[in-house]
C-alpha cells in the first residue's frame, strides 16, 4: 500500500513538472505551437533585434546657434511686457544734447531697442562733434539701457555718407561698381566698419539694393540697373560689413528702382510692374543675397507695389512681409523706413496720431523693429497702443515674442549683447 502511495505521488510530480515545462515554453514561444526542437525556442538567432538609429551629430555652427538661441530665450523670459515692445523701436532724437533731447529717457527709462544717428536730417551732429564726442554718446548709450541697444546710421556712400563730417567721403554704389571688382565693395565696407566701430556704431542701414538706372532721384546710390550686378556688388559690400562684425541691412525692400521716381519723403511712389517682371528685376537681388549672404535686417519702406498690394505701402502691408518671409526665405529682422516721412500720409506731415496708428499697423503686419519715433510720448503712446492691439485680439504675444527673439538673437551674434 505505501509502495502504490509512493509511486502515485512521484507519478504527480512527474505530471506537474511536465505541466511547468509546457507553460514556460509557451512562454517563450510566444504561446504558439512548441516546435519539436526546443532548442530553436530559445536559439538567439531567431530574435529580431533593432539596430539602434545614430545619433544625430551637430555641427559646431549648429552648437553654436543652439547656445544663442538659449541665450535670446533666457533674456525673454526675464523682460517686462514694455521692454518687449520698447525692443521693438528705433529711436531718433532731436539736436545734439542727450538729456534734453529726450534721448536719456528714451533709453534708460523706456528702453527702446535702438537709436538711430540722422547727422544731416536732425542735426544729432554739429560743428563741434568729434570722433571721441561721439563714441562717447554712444558710451552713454549703452551704459543707460539695460539691453545693449543697436545704434545705427545711414552709411551707404556717396551722396549718402552720413560720417563724411569725421572722416571724409566715401564712394558712391556706382562708383564702387564702375569699377568693375567687388573687391572694392568689400573693401571699402570693411573700411566703414573701421570708422563705425570708431564711433561705437553697430548698424549700418546700406546697402541699397535697389535695381535701377542713375537718371532717377537716387541717381548713384543704385549699384546698377542690372540685377545681377546689384546681388554681385550689394552682396560683396555686405559681406564686407557683417563679417567684420557690423550689422547690415538690405534696403528698400521692395524696392524703388522701378517706381514712378517720387520721393517717399514728400509721396508715396507706386511700382506698376508684373510680379513676373519684378521677380526678374527688383526681387532677385534679394533672393541671391538672402540665400548666399545672410543679411542681418533687411527696410522695408514707403512704396505701393501694386503686385503685392494695391492697398498699402509696402511697410504696413502683411502681403508684403509675407512676401519676403515666406517666397524669399528672409529669417532675420525686418525694419520699417522712418514711419514719419510723407509717402505714409499722402504727402502731409503727420499727425502724433497718424504716427501712433502706423507703428501699430507695421507690428501688425510683420515688421520687427518700428524706425522713427524722436521723443519720449511718442514712444509711450507706441507702446500703449501696441498693448491695446493685443488686448483687443489685433497682434498676438506670440507673434511679440518671435520679433523680440530676432532682435536678441541679431544683438547675441553681432556681439552688442555680451
Amino acid at each position: 500500500m505505501m509502495y502504490k502511495i509512493y509511486a502515485w505521488h512521484r507519478k504527480r510530480k512527474s505530471i506537474l513538472y511536465s505541466l511547468f515545462v509546457v507553460s514556460c515554453l509557451l512562454l517563450l514561444s510566444g504561446c504558439s505551437v512548441l516546435p519539436s526542437n526546443l532548442s530553436a525556442v530559445i536559439s538567439p538567432t531567431q530574435a529580431t533585434v533593432k539596430p539602434l538609429k545614430p545619433t544625430p551629430t551637430l555641427s559646431p555652427a549648429e552648437i553654436t546657434l543652439q547656445r544663442e538661441q538659449a541665450k535670446a530665450q533666457s533674456i525673454l523670459k526675464g523682460m517686462s511686457q514694455d521692454d518687449k515692445l520698447a525692443q521693438m523701436i528705433m529711436v531718433e532724437y532731436l539736436y545734439t544734447d542727450y538729456t534734453t533731447s529726450g534721448l536719456q529717457q528714451m533709453v534708460a527709462q523706456q528702453h527702446v531697442g535702438g537709436v538711430l544717428y540722422q547727422p544731416d536730417g536732425n542735426n544729432n551732429w554739429d560743428s563741434n562733434t568729434t570722433i571721441a564726442s561721439v563714441n562717447a554718446f554712444s558710451a552713454q548709450i549703452h551704459a543707460d539701457d539695460i539691453t545693449a541697444p543697436l545704434i545705427a546710421i545711414d552709411q551707404e556712400g556717396g551722396v549718402v555718407s552720413k560720417t563724411s563730417l569725421l572722416f571724409g567721403g566715401t564712394p558712391s554704389a556706382e562708383q564702387l561698381a564702375e569699377t568693375g571688382y567687388p573687391t572694392q565693395a568689400y573693401n571699402q565696407a570693411k573700411t566703414d566698419v573701421s570708422q563705425l566701430k570708431q564711433l561705437g556704431i553697430n548698424v549700418d542701414l546700406a546697402p541699397v539694393v535697389d535695381v535701377g538706372p542713375d537718371t532717377t532721384q537716387y541717381g548713384s546710390r543704385f549699384f546698377s540697373a542690372d540685377p545681377n550686378t546689384v546681388a554681385t556688388y550689394a552682396g560683396a559690400f555686405l559681406k564686407g560689413l557683417q563679417e567684420n562684425g557690423i550689422v547690415g541691412t538690405l534696403k528698400h525692400f521692395p524696392g524703388l528702382g522701378s517706381s514712378n521716381d517720387v520721393d517717399p519723403h514728400n509721396g508715396l511712389p507706386t511700382v506698376t510692374k508684373s510680379l513676373s517682371d519684378l521677380q526678374q528685376s527688383d526681387f532677385l537681388p534679394y533672393q541671391q543675397i538672402i540665400q548666399q549672404d545672410n543679411p542681418a535686417m533687411v527696410m522695408v519702406t514707403d512704396v505701393e507695389t501694386q503686385a503685392l498690394d494695391q492697398n498699402n505701402p509696402a511697410e504696413l502691408s502683411s502681403n508684403v512681409i509675407k512676401y519676403l518671409r515666406k517666397n524669399l526665405g528672409f529669417n532675420g529682422v525686418i525694419i520699417t523706413d522712418n514711419i514719419t516721412m510723407k509717402g505714409l500720409y499722402n504727402g502731409y506731415d503727420p499727425t502724433p496720431s497718424q504716427v501712433i496708428q502706423s507703428a501699430v499697423q507695421a507690428v501688425e503686419a510683420g515688421d520687427d523693429i518700428v524706425e522713427g519715433p524722436a521723443s519720449p510720448d511718442t514712444v509711450n503712446s507706441i507702446i500703449t497702443a501696441m498693448k491695446t492691439a493685443i488686448q483687443q485680439g489685433n497682434l498676438s504675444q506670440s507673434q511679440i515674442d518671435q520679433a523680440v527673439m530676432r532682435i536678441l538673437l541679431m544683438k547675441i551674434q553681432y556681439g552688442i549683447i555680451k
